[in-house]
């Protein structure tokens, strides 16, 4: 049975659903179009994912040619089944919860555990960083407009910009309060807080939560 469609196989389908290519023009389209930012891609990739989708029975080989001294190219085309489970794969990406696990939250659930002047430090490079991007993305955006690309071709990449303008607020209010003082960084976790937690947990029947509350009680 096929697996569900990568993030790589659903961009080669879409460049596919434009006309047959060999797997570097495929490379060079994803490059020139910028979708390397959506995914890590390199020719190798390229080349493995159109491997696995005729496989899969979703492109199909069409010739080859050969363009001087260099190797024989196989130009692929999408298949019937191909465009279809491209179809069914995107309307699931656009609709369905796709669970995954960025590694900032992490460092942020953690940060209490660094010296204040070291979260600063961090979290300003971070959004520095950030605003960075998100000024050059803009201007890219800005000028794939001003040459005539519908917006509906842009939606992924007014998208990202959104959601980098918005972690760069939620920093910069963040660092002023850290600078502030307003986050009592340093002090001990609230023992209060704790006990409350476990209580709520406790009432929901979880019996870790009722053996923390029956020791601390004992005690």
């Amino acid at each position: 049975m096929p697996q569900e469609l990568s993030a790589v196989a659903v961009l080669l389908l879409a460049l596919l659903q434009e006309g047959p290519r060999h797997p570097y023009q495929l490379y060079q389209a994803l490059v020139a179009r910028g979708d390397d930012r959506l995914v890590r891609v390199n020719p190798g990739a390229v080349y493995h994912g159109v491997e696995k989708l005729e496989r899969e029975g979703y492109v199909r080989a069409v010739g080859t040619d050969r363009e001087g001294r260099r190797p024989e190219r196989t130009t692929y085309e999408i298949t019937d089944a191909g465009s279809s489970a491209f179809e069914r794969r995107l309307r699931s990406l656009l609709g369905d919860e796709h669970q995954v696990y960025p590694l900032f939250p992490v460092g942020l659930a953690e940060a209490a555990d660094l010296p204040l002047d070291d979260v600063v430090h961090e979290l300003r490079r971070r959004r520095n960083r950030l605003d960075d991007a998100c000024t050059l993305l803009r201007a890219r955006y800005e000028g794939a407009r001003e040459n005539g690309i519908p917006r509906r071709y842009m939606l992924d990449v007014e998208h990202e910009i959104a959601l980098q303008t918005a972690e760069v607020a939620w920093l910069d209010a963040t660092i002023a309060d850290l600078v502030a003082g307003a986050l009592d960084w340093g002090q001990p976790f609230p023992v209060d807080a704790v006990a409350a937690r476990a209580a709520a947990r406790a009432a929901q029947g979880d019996p870790t939560a009722i053996r923390y509350l029956q020791h601390r009680d004992e005690d």
